[in-house]
């Protein structure tokens, strides 16, 4: 029999139309009700032990480390559940911790007939080492099977300048009780013990057991990631006391870089995490603080949440049941924090995006991503606020709801349309739902399409490798699969076959080179004087140095930038869009060649994935030299630190 004490609210997410006055009544009328089911559960306690304290309710017993705010001693009903004491770290030149910290009862049991204990340790800046307040809160409420935790991290303006290149919270699972991992739909699988023999691969992380009935199997924690905007628990499971330990949240807007930033969940060695900054795939990587910047956030709550009593797939159904629940209820009605304002200190945002593109009368919003985030920098960037988003109805309508009060930029992306919506000005006030009306949204088209390859999508999964790009060394099979590289040969060779999911380096006489890929494609004739534009969409890109040549003439060198998702055995990571304009001579009668060189060599990481290319031709205007990009440049190389477990 399943522990769950919290009623289920599957029906809110079909009222998400309704205003955020309203919601936030649902909000009070389901913890009204979850008090009620309660009233027969044993109260919460918290007892103090000297250097700890021990919080309990009948179901979830832990301690918390006043120094350090580390959990230990955690159980479930009778179930160990930790190997080692749970912790938070930043990375700020190195894995920083709480080591001296302040602990505080924030809320006491004694004081509320035993229904909910929050305690918080907290660290101030000391005028050494990282430049952070941090502090972490542990909530445990009556009768629920679980406790919750949030963070809030604060830099003051007499600081000096710092960063946070990372943030988690961090828990290694009891080797003896969980051996499956849940991550989604398609990840959840049985896992070797963590004293497994292990031979290191590389990068670091990647490992394949070397004996044993797991022999062979290649994992890393790279397997594992998720992009943020649709993922809202994870966790592992015993398949011997069929229990299940999970990490669910109720909203995703303290996540950094937005839907598509990718982050860990959980990996070999029973680690399970929850991110609060992840600074992987470059987009979205790091925060960084000048001197005299003032700024606080707050990260989560999220739940530490417990099952029993059913198969690995009931328990990962049910895990999904109460992140559903979780989402509906947000913010929780529970939480008492000045940093966390409740649901009638909130606005929603509502409209319709309609989409028309004469060139592509397919085009449409139908569960685009839409969401409200800071004007600047691109949001794949953003990490010091808060972003809120949703995917769009098939009419392109769309609501945002619980947003917090203050200016905003409205953006949508979708499958399908190289460009990206963007409304400035968005103003939101507690309590108001602010309605756009319709917005029409012409995606930039500078001539007529000469032919495309790829699916404008953000991802290169179209290619070849597109479905197993979760292979490690992958990028060894191009000799075998391209033995003549890419030449690919518009209406005649195939995205999927003909066009790897990666442009990677070779190794020839123990060197790692660059290689070129040759799109090749026929006019009918000399077409008029004017400008074509090459049009490169990239999913992902390492340190590459692109030169785009035409027939034979250099017209474009590009630098990118770096986010190590093909060597991380990723399908995307720092997009963004690239348009080159070269004068339409070039073009010729009959065959033409395309030529993309990527030259920068000396190992096996440097690379680009596109997501599509696209060639526009414009014979509105004559063409000259200094014509200039009608795109922005390829942002600024990211920090893309990876610090060990």
């Amino acid at each position: 029999m399943f522990l769950r004490r919290i009623p289920r609210m599957s029906n809110i997410a079909k009222l998400r139309h309704l205003a955020t006055a309203f919601a936030a009544v649902l909000c009070l009328l389901f913890a009204g009700s979850a008090r009620g089911q309660f009233a027969d559960a044993q109260p919460v306690t918290l007892t103090d032990g000297g250097d700890h304290v021990t919080l309990g309710n009948g179901i979830v017993t832990f301690q918390i480390t006043k120094a350090n705010g580390n959990i230990e001693g955690l159980k479930y009903n009778s179930n160990n559940i930790l190997a080692e004491p749970g912790y938070l770290d930043w990375v700020d030149n190195g894995n920083k911790h709480i080591g001296n910290g302040v602990f505080a009862v924030v809320r006491d049991p004694g004081q509320n007939d035993g229904n909910l204990a929050e305690v918080s340790v907290s660290q101030k800046f000391n005028g050494q080492g990282s430049p952070f307040d941090a502090e972490i809160h542990y909530v445990l409420r009556r009768g629920e099977s679980g406790l919750y935790s949030f963070v809030i991290f604060h830099h003051a303006a007499s600081y000096p300048a710092g960063g946070i290149a990372q943030s988690r919270w961090v828990l290694r699972m009891d080797d003896k009780v969980f051996d499956f991992i849940n991550v989604d739909d398609e990840r959840r699988r049985a896992m070797p013990p963590s004293d497994a023999p292990m031979q290191v691969l590389g990068p670091k992380e990647v490992t394949m057991v070397t004996a044993g009935p797991f022999k062979g199997l290649i994992t890393q924690k790279y397997f594992y990631f998720v992009d943020a905007g649709d993922h809202f628990v994870h966790g592992w499971t015993s398949t011997q006391q069929h229990i299940g330990c999970w990490v669910a949240y109720g909203s995703t807007e303290s996540q950094n870089g937005g839907p598509t930033k990718q982050h860990n969940t959980a990996h070999w060695g029973r680690m399970l995490f929850k991110i609060l900054t992840c600074g992987h795939y470059g987009s979205g990587s790091g925060l960084d603080f000048a001197a005299g910047e003032e700024w606080q956030k707050i990260y989560g709550p999220w739940m530490l949440y417990f099952n029993s009593g059913g198969s690995n797939d009931a328990l990962w159904a049910d895990a999904k049941k109460q992140a559903a629940y979780l989402r509906s209820t947000w913010p929780p009605a529970w939480m008492s924090n000045p940093l966390m304002p409740p649901a009638v200190a909130r606005g929603s945002v509502a409209g319709r995006i309609q989409v028309t593109d004469p060139q592509d009368p397919t085009a449409s919003l139908a569960n685009a991503w839409v969401g409200l985030a800071a004007p600047q920098p691109d949001w794949q960037k953003q990490g010091k606020g808060y972003q809120f988003w949703v995917h769009a109805a098939a009419d392109g309508s769309f609501i945002i709801p619980n947003v917090r009060a203050g200016q905003y930029t409205l953006y949508a992306f979708t499958s399908g349309v190289m460009d990206e919506f963007r409304r400035d000005g968005v103003s939101v006030q507690a309590g108001r739902a602010v309605n756009l009306g319709t917005t029409d949204w012409t995606p930039v088209r500078y001539g007529k399409q000469l032919w495309q390859i790829g699916t404008p999508d953000r991802t290169a999964k179209e290619f070849r490798h597109g479905d197993d790009y979760r292979e490690w060394g992958l990028w060894n099979k191009f000799p075998e699969d391209f033995p003549n590289g890419v030449n690919f040969v518009i209406g005649q060779s195939n995205e999927r076959t003909d066009w790897n999911y990666a442009q990677v380096n070779l190794q020839k006489n123990g060197q790692w080179v660059g290689t070129t890929w040759n799109i090749l494609f026929d006019m009918p004739s000399a077409p008029a004087p004017g400008a074509a534009i090459l049009r490169l969409a990239f999913a992902a890109s390492q340190n590459a140095r692109l030169t785009t040549y035409v027939n034979g003439t250099a017209v474009d060198r590009l630098h990118t930038a770096s986010d190590s998702t093909m060597i991380r055995s990723g399908i995307h990571g720092q997009y963004f869009e690239h348009d080159i304009v070269f004068d339409a001579a070039l073009l010729k009668p009959g065959r033409n060649t395309i030529a993309l060189e990527q030259s920068a060599g000396g190992n096996a990481l440097k690379c680009v994935m596109y997501d599509c290319v696209r060639l526009e031709l414009d014979n509105s205007r004559p063409f000259h030299a200094g014509m200039v990009k009608l795109k922005p440049q390829p942002i600024e190389s990211a920090v893309d630190k990876d610090e060990g477990d």
